[in-house]
C-alpha cells in the first residue's frame, strides 16, 4: 500500500457565486414622462411598499341638452308676448365634459409609496418582485456562516437546507431535504429531528434565527449551528471546484452491500487488488481500479455528511459523483483519511437498502 500522510488532509473547496441581489427599480415623472434609463433608487424585499391607485384616463364626452332661453330681437330686446310676457323658446346646447375612466390596455408603470416617496415602477417587474418576494429560498448571513434555504420544486410547502457556520475545515454544518414548513405567531418554521438532535429555524422578515437542541456531533470548537442570520443576500448559484491532494490506497479485499448494511460480504475482486484515488490528479476525480479494470467518478457537489455517516468519531469528506462510463450512475463517495477508510453509496437511496461498497 502506498503511503501516503494522513495526519492533515488539505481540502479547499472555492466556489464561486453568481447571484443576482432580488431588486426593485423605481424612476420618478418628470412633466408627466418617465426615463427608464434613470431610476432614481432601487427596493428590496425587507423595504416597506405600498401599492397606490392606478391614474385613471380622461374621457372627453360631448352630450346636446335642451335649455329654455328668451327670444330677443336684433337690437337684443326681449321680445313679449300679448300679454307683457317674455317669450322663450326651446334651444339645444352642446356641452363637454372629461370622464375618468379605468385604462384601456394594463399601464406599463403604476405609481407606489415607498422610502424614496411616491415613484413609479414597472408593472411586469413589480408583479415578478411580489411573486418572488413570496419565496423564501435564498442564503441569510451572519459574520461567520450562512443557512441556505431552498424551496422544492414539487411541493411548496417542502424545503431544504444547509446551516454552515465556521471557517472551511473547521466549521459546524448539517443538511437536510423535505423539510415541512409550518406557521407559527406569524413566522414561518422549519424544524429538523434525529436521534440526539433537533434543529429549529425560524424565518421572519428575511432573517433567520436557529436554535439547536443536543446536536454536539455537529459542533466543530466554539462554532455550532445554532445563531442569528440576519443578513439577507438572495438567491445564489454555486459552481464548486475540486482543489485536492491525490491519495491512493489499496484493498485486497472490501464490502459488497446489495441492499444497505444487512447485505454487506467481504469479497474479493476478480481483477485482483483493488486501487482507489482520491482526487486524481489532484482535481476530484475518484478512480477504482483493479488490474485493467478501472472506473471514473466525476465531482459533481460537495455533500455535507451527517452524523450516521462518521465512522469511530470521524467526519468524512463527501462528493456527489457520476460514473463516466455509465448513464444514471450517481454515486456518494465518503473518505475518511485516518481511518483510511472509503465508502460508496449509491445517491438517492435509503441507507439500509442502498448500493455501497466499503473498503477499509
Amino acid at each position: 500500500m502506498k503511503k501516503i500522510l494522513i495526519s492533515v488532509v488539505c481540502l479547499a473547496l472555492f466556489s464561486s457565486f453568481s447571484f443576482a441581489q432580488e431588486s426593485l427599480s423605481v424612476y420618478k415623472k418628470n412633466r408627466g414622462q418617465i426615463d427608464e434609463n434613470t431610476p432614481v433608487g432601487s427596493l428590496l424585499f425587507t423595504d416597506y411598499i405600498k401599492e397606490l391607485p392606478i391614474p385613471m384616463d380622461s374621457v372627453k364626452k360631448v352630450t346636446v341638452v335642451k335649455e329654455k332661453v328668451v327670444v330677443k330681437d336684433k337690437k337684443g330686446r326681449v321680445k313679449k308676448d300679448k300679454k307683457g310676457n317674455p317669450k322663450t323658446k326651446m334651444q339645444r346646447k352642446r356641452v363637454v365634459t372629461w370622464e375618468k375612466v379605468p385604462p384601456s390596455e394594463p399601464p406599463r408603470f403604476v405609481p407606489i409609496q415607498c422610502k424614496l416617496g411616491e415613484v413609479w415602477v414597472k408593472r411586469a417587474d413589480l408583479a415578478r418582485f411580489k411573486q418572488a418576494s413570496l419565496d423564501l429560498s435564498g442564503e441569510y448571513a451572519s459574520s461567520t456562516g450562512s443557512v441556505i434555504l431552498k424551496k422544492s420544486p414539487t411541493n411548496p410547502r417542502y424545503f431544504s437546507f444547509i446551516i454552515q457556520n465556521g471557517p472551511f475545515g473547521g466549521r459546524a454544518e448539517l443538511e437536510a431535504s423535505n423539510v415541512e414548513l409550518r406557521e407559527s405567531n406569524g413566522h414561518a418554521r422549519l424544524t429538523y429531528t434525529e436521534d440526539g438532535c433537533t434543529v429549529d429555524i425560524a424565518i421572519a422578515d428575511r432573517k433567520v434565527r436557529v436554535a439547536q437542541r443536543g446536536c454536539s456531533e455537529y459542533n466543530v470548537g466554539n462554532y455550532k449551528l445554532e445563531g442569528e442570520y440576519n443578513t439577507y443576500k438572495g438567491n445564489r448559484r454555486v459552481v464548486e471546484t475540486f482543489n485536492m491532494p491525490e491519495q491512493s490506497f489499496k484493498y485486497k479485499k472490501y464490502l459488497w452491500c446489495g441492499s444497505g448494511f444487512d447485505s454487506c460480504e467481504k469479497v474479493k475482486d476478480d481483477n485482483g487488488t483493488v486501487t482507489i484515488t482520491w482526487s486524481k490528479d489532484g482535481n476530484g476525480f475518484i478512480e477504482r481500479a483493479a488490474g485493467e479494470d478501472s472506473h471514473i467518478y466525476r465531482p459533481f457537489e460537495h455533500v455535507i455528511p451527517h452524523k450516521r455517516d462518521f465512522y469511530n468519531g470521524e467526519k468524512p469528506l463527501a462528493i456527489k459523483t457520476k460514473r463516466t462510463d455509465m448513464a444514471g450512475e450517481w454515486m456518494i463517495w465518503y473518505f475518511y483519511p485516518q481511518a483510511q477508510r472509503f465508502k460508496m453509496v449509491r445517491a438517492g437511496m435509503r441507507e439500509d437498502t442502498a448500493y455501497m461498497e466499503i473498503y477499509e
